[in-house]
């Protein structure tokens, strides 16, 4: 099955090289060219429905649309933290296809979304849709330059931890937990 879906992506690699192997070109190339578009489309058709199977029916526009998310405010996080509360910062853009993905597999989840609108704990999110010095100084605090990024600060992690860029369920629940000072 991998195999299959590879075979196009390697025709269109090897394609250079084949090039100068065969006679010149004619109409057989064009076929060849369509063939090979064709097969792409296809193939690419497939992994979406394969993907498309995997992750789930979407979630509702009302399950979406929290209400936990708070704009993003650096500068209340240590206070925020010092009353020991948990923070979690989700920096995204309308752009990232990971962050998109990281939404859809982990944030959106229900057991992160009860999390993240559970007492104590305040839920922040930054749009980079368009760039913007405070999220770009921010993000240069942790030695990062892009997203997706997470952090979650708290009493376990009061100068904030960051996450991976693929987020899971697991992860975020495990650092939401280790940030209040608890273990799963």
């Amino acid at each position: 099955m991998g195999l299959g879906l590879a075979l196009p992506y390697l025709a269109v690699a090897a394609w250079p090289g084949l090039a100068l192997m065969l006679p010149r070109p004619g109409a057989w190339m064009l076929e060849l060219k369509r063939a090979l578009a064709i097969a792409l489309v296809l193939s690419a058709a497939w992994l979406g429905w394969v993907l498309s199977d995997e992750l789930g029916p979407p979630p509702d526009a009302a399950a979406t649309a929290s209400d936990f998310w708070q704009p993003f405010d650096p500068a209340s996080i240590p206070g925020l933290v010092g009353g020991g509360h948990v923070v979690f910062v989700d920096v995204t853009a309308d752009w990232c296809l990971t962050c998109k993905v990281n939404e859809r597999l982990a944030l959106d989840q229900d057991s992160v979304r009860r999390a993240l609108a559970a007492p104590g704990v305040v839920a922040m999110r930054a749009d980079w849709t368009r760039p913007d010095p405070a999220i770009a100084n921010y993000l240069r605090r942790f030695g990062r330059y892009g997203i997706p990024f997470n952090a979650v600060y708290g009493p376990g992690y009061p100068q904030g931890r960051a996450l991976s860029e693929i987020l899971s369920t697991d992860t975020v629940l495990d650092a939401l937990d280790q940030a209040s000072g608890q273990t799963r």
